[in-house]
């Protein structure tokens, strides 16, 4: 069954026109925009400040800081108009359940209130919180609500086994059944792209849409698994594209860092994966940069020790996905729908 209703008309993102920005079928000769539109979305940033809010102790990695200034300064650069358009916070691993930093961030941006018009600091801001299910209060959720969260993460990349596919799959019923009461929230899962094969019934009779990170854990031609050459014969990329035709699943294009070996330049071998997406699925496709682009070389000497961000051809990445999906979806993936 196919979805009747797009991700922006449901929850925190916001429709509009495409024409207003695809170049005209009168010019063919111009060159199309790869810097995003106005009006666009990215979906996934974290913003890291540890001296005022320290790291979560037992964390599996240590950012350094990434300012929200910074962040905005990255958003402008990559959009048409040079100012910040809107963008979501992800609750990153580090910070555990301890949303402080985000919430701050949306309270002293909205002043106590909730609105979806921009200002001189950018467009609209929403958040992805994480929580504890049980120990979260109504009162909590309520005020996340009214500050611009629209929805929870559940973070089990490398997992690794069946039981944590099955620890997965609870988790993700137990945070749908906490937070189903609001409307405009959705679950996001950061998880293997094995996964899928193990937890696609529970996602099926979850109460409310799942959006998959990066790629929803799928792999670029130089990650594929050893003996597998097909990107669509990978392990669960059959239960992800079933639940993504049905309107379950929205898959996250972003951090092609994370589906590819490769480490500079514009991830080329993830095209294939990205043009399979775009042409089975274009309706659940959304955007996010991942910015800061956290590193991915960790040990348990050394997940303690400040690690640097990545170095990431932005400007290449954006250029490939526009070329790779076309105009039409590269602008509806970052905000806009027809």
């Amino acid at each position: 069954m196919a979805p009747t209703t797009s991700l922006q008309a449901s929850s925190y993102l916001s429709g509009f026109n495409s024409s207003e920005v695809i170049p005209s079928n009168s010019n063919p000769g111009a060159e199309v925009q790869w810097r995003l539109p106005a009006h666009s979305w990215d979906t996934h940033v974290h913003i890291f400040d540890p001296q005022v809010y320290p790291y979560d102790p037992d964390r599996q990695y240590t950012p350094m800081s990434a300012s929200y200034a910074e962040l905005l300064d990255f958003n402008a650069n990559v959009s048409s108009t040079r100012t910040p358009q809107n963008i979501v916070f992800v609750q990153p691993s580090p910070y555990g359940t301890d949303n402080a930093l985000i919430l701050d961030t949306l309270r002293n941006r909205y002043s106590s209130s909730s609105t979806d018009e921009g200002d001189g600091d950018g467009g609209v801001l929403r958040a992805i919180v994480v929580i504890d299910p049980a120990s979260a209060t109504d009162e909590q959720l309520d005020e996340m609500d009214a500050l611009g969260v629209r929805g929870v993460r559940v973070n089990a990349q490398g997992s690794g086994a069946e039981d944590g596919y099955v620890g997965l799959g609870e988790a993700l019923r137990e945070a749908g059944e906490r937070v189903a009461a609001f409307e405009r929230w959705m679950l996001q899962v950061y998880a293997s792209g094995e996964s899928w094969d193990y937890i696609s019934d529970v996602v099926r009779e979850l109460p409310l849409p799942v959006i998959a990170d990066h790629q929803a854990g799928m792999q670029g031609l130089s990650a594929l698994p050893t003996g597998i050459t097909d990107v669509t014969m990978q392990p669960g990329f059959a239960s992800l594209m079933s639940l993504a035709k049905e309107g379950k699943v929205y898959v996250k294009v972003s951090a092609f860092y994370r589906s590819s070996e490769l480490t500079t330049g514009g991830y080329d071998d993830v095209e294939h994966l990205i043009r399979v997406f775009a042409r089975e699925i274009p309706q659940q496709l959304i955007w996010g940069s991942d910015w800061p682009h956290t590193g991915s070389n960790r040990s348990e000497a050394t997940k303690y020790v400040p690690e640097p961000f990545r170095e990431v051809d932005n400007e290449a990445v954006l250029r490939n996905l526009l070329e790779w999906v076309g105009p039409e979806l590269y602008y509806n993936m970052t905000g806009l729908r027809t």
